[in-house]
């Protein structure tokens, strides 16, 4: 019997000593947006359960496999990582549910202000900003403090040098492959994509960087927005069914003249605009102060402040036009941009890539 026990006491040791631990590292793509819990080292076959909280103002998308349970149980086997991907849940300007149609089957909230860039981001040094693929680039990127707001004459100081805020950038230039938003050159060839568009790639500046939203007072990190094609911005203007039956009117908005775009479910009660889905319509159809506009925001409408164009270090009708990059390309001299006027609005105008124009980027919504 003594020999008996023997055996079984050191079955148990070797069976105890072949036991494996293994190390489970949970992290979130960016702690301003969410938290996770369940990381640790554990026994193999163990059964673990990892979760994804998000803070206000953000939610849980997937985990970086596609998998969208959260809290999720999982069977240790080796040692892993898991990432939770979070994103915001409202454009800055109003809730989620205030969502613009781009297609019959697309829909996307609009950024609450248009893209600027410095290289000090307003301050005495130089600063940096985290880029798609990890690292850092120079500068600051965010989104204009309100709707109206326009760097206007200034863009005429870019250069390498220039401290600055800028707001009319070439075609493309989000810093990705030397193509940086300071650029001066006259080559429409040294600008964007080559014969593509950049849609989904590094040259769309809201694929490529990491944006301050002054709105939240966050980073929205790599990927979080893009640039809307030139079709895009056509079904937008002129083909998508509203509740209202409104898409768009020329305004002035705190005295800053621009595009007024409203959402999908826009109630008419907010504000009766005149002369809607007009491109005829003169600026003056609507005048809109600030107060008035706190409301419209707020429920859900977006103001395209003219901004005319650069071309090399000279702007041109800044106070009449509004000129917004897409992210198609036409050929490797131009590209597409949104084009409106007193007179008229162009949804697909292409001209050349090295003019500075305007970035209003959005964000896809399921």
């Amino acid at each position: 019997m003594r020999k008996i026990s023997v055996i079984i006491m050191a079955s148990l040791f070797v069976f105890t000593a072949c036991k494996k631990e293994f190390t489970i590292i949970v992290q979130s793509n960016n702690e301003e947006y969410g938290n996770v819990n369940g990381g640790g080292t554990y026994t193999k076959g163990t059964v673990v359960s990892i979760e994804a909280i998000a803070k206000e103002g953000y939610k849980f998308v997937e985990w970086q496999d596609k998998n969208t349970e959260n809290p999720r149980n999982i069977t240790i086997k080796n040692n892993a990582t898991y990432t939770a991907t979070f994103a915001p849940t409202n454009n800055g300007g109003g809730q989620v549910s205030f969502l613009f149609s781009t297609s019959e089957t697309s829909k996307v909230a609009f950024s609450p202000g248009n893209l600027q860039w410095s290289a000090t981001g307003g301050g005495a040094t130089a600063t940096t900003h985290i880029v798609a693929g990890g690292g850092t680039a120079a500068g600051t990127w965010q989104f204009a403090p309100n709707q109206w707001n326009t760097i206007g004459a200034d863009n005429a100081n870019i250069n390498s040098n220039y401290t600055g805020w800028i707001d009319l950038f070439g075609w493309g230039t989000s810093g990705y492959n030397n193509k940086y938003p300071y650029m001066t050159s006259g080559t429409n060839t040294d600008y964007g994509h080559a014969n593509d568009d950049i849609l989904g790639t590094n040259y769309d500046w809201g694929m490529y960087n990491a944006i301050y939203n002054p709105k939240t007072n966050t980073t929205d990190v790599a990927g979080t927005w893009r640039t809307l094609t030139t079709d895009e911005w056509s079904y937008l203007l002129e083909t998508r069914i509203t509740s209202s039956g409104v898409r768009y009117a020329k305004g002035e908005v705190n005295r800053t003249r621009g595009l007024i775009i409203v959402p999908d479910n826009w109630e008419s009660s907010t504000y009766p605009l005149n002369n809607i889905n007009t491109s005829t319509a003169a600026y003056i159809s609507n005048t809109i102060d600030s107060v008035s506009w706190v409301n419209m925001e707020n429920a859900g409408c977006v103001f395209l402040p003219t901004t005319g164009y650069r071309t090399i270090q000279q702007i041109l009708n800044r106070l009449d036009n509004g000129d917004y990059w897409s992210a198609s390309y036409n050929e490797s001299q131009y590209a597409h941009y949104l084009a409106f006027t007193e007179g008229n609005i162009f949804v697909s105008r292409y001209n050349n890539r090295y003019c500075g124009r305007a970035v209003r980027l959005v964000r896809d919504v399921q």
